[in-house]
């Protein structure tokens, strides 16, 4: 049986093996080898362009004494922030926060300070440093900006980030003048010494309506009789004649009169408070009564 005995079945794995191998071979010769993908450009962020603006103003408002130093821009072609360092300071003999909102505008533009800016409260006779950080947009036209503090229906301490730019600057300084003018009715003698204009009533913290001044006198009042029990001088005692002609009243606010109980032949310090129109210049009569007597005393306001 030479040669019958061999096996068949090693020879048929051999075949199979070399038509896969030709089939696999086939397939590999057929896939498309892939392209390679770009990756894309990545642009860089533009770098921010920083403009400072030195204010270099002081303003008053709502009782406080309010130095602007500087402004810095930080904007690139979307906008950005516009941080402006203030200081604030309270003349005052409590503890006080500003009551007025601060915003900085351009033409009919209104932009809030950012949520981070936070006005501490100030000590009485002390100060405080404030970052007050404005987000503005592209379209903000900065070199009209200004820095507004104050309601729509009050006096606003308005300060432009640009000098001799359309906006004026409105710094809200109180008048202050000494003057000398007097009169006496019946046993009542009265000399005006000095006198103050302003948007703002400080022992209150608060600022005036945009239509109305507070102008305070100050005065002494003698009473030159021997009575010994004095004489009272109150509210009922005084009047102001205005530049038309109007009379009005003390401001009614319980602060705005010293009462005073007049000793014999003393002399007393006293201040007395009105609310007058703006723009608050003109000539005023202040009228002095002591019963049936009365008097008045003329002055003059001139605006600077």
């Amino acid at each position: 049986m030479t040669g019958a005995g061999l096996p068949r079945r090693p020879v048929r794995a051999a075949v199979v093996g070399l038509a896969l191998s030709v089939v696999i071979g086939g397939c590999l010769a057929d896939t498309p080898t892939p392209e390679p993908v770009a990756s894309p450009t990545v642009e860089p962020e533009p770098t921010p362009v920083v403009t400072t603006f030195d204010l270099d103003t002081t303003v008053w408002y709502g009782g406080f004494v309010i130095a602007l130093g500087r402004a810095t821009a930080t904007l690139d072609a979307k906008g950005g922030p516009v941080a402006v360092a203030l200081t604030l300071e309270n003349p005052g003999d409590t503890e006080a926060t500003l009551d007025g909102p601060i915003r900085l505008t351009s033409g009919d533009t209104v932009v809030e300070p950012t949520r981070e800016t936070d006005l501490p409260a100030v000590p009485a006779a002390g100060r405080a440093e404030v970052v007050v950080t404005f987000e503005i947009v592209e379209t903000f036209v900065l070199a009209e900006a200004a820095v507004r503090i104050g309601r729509d229906t009050e006096h606003q301490a308005i300060v432009p980030l640009v000098s001799g730019s359309e906006t004026a600057a409105v710094t809200l300084e109180p008048l202050v003048v000494e003057i000398a003018a007097e009169g006496r009715a019946g046993s009542v003698f009265v000399d005006l010494y000095r006198l103050e204009l302003r948007a703002d009533l400080p022992d209150w913290d608060q600022e005036l309506p945009s239509d109305v001044l507070a102008l305070t006198l100050f005065y002494h009042a003698t009473f030159r009789s021997d009575f010994p029990g004095g004489a009272s001088f109150t509210t009922d005692n005084i009047n102001l004649r205005l530049p038309d002609g109007e009379t009005i009243g003390v401001r009614r606010d319980g602060r705005s009169h010293s009462i005073a109980l007049l000793r014999p032949n003393r002399r007393n310090t006293i201040s007395s408070r009105f609310e007058v129109p703006v723009p608050g210049g003109g000539r005023y009569g202040f009228i002095v009564r002591d019963g049936a007597a009365s008097v008045v005393i003329p002055f003059d306001i001139v605006l600077p």
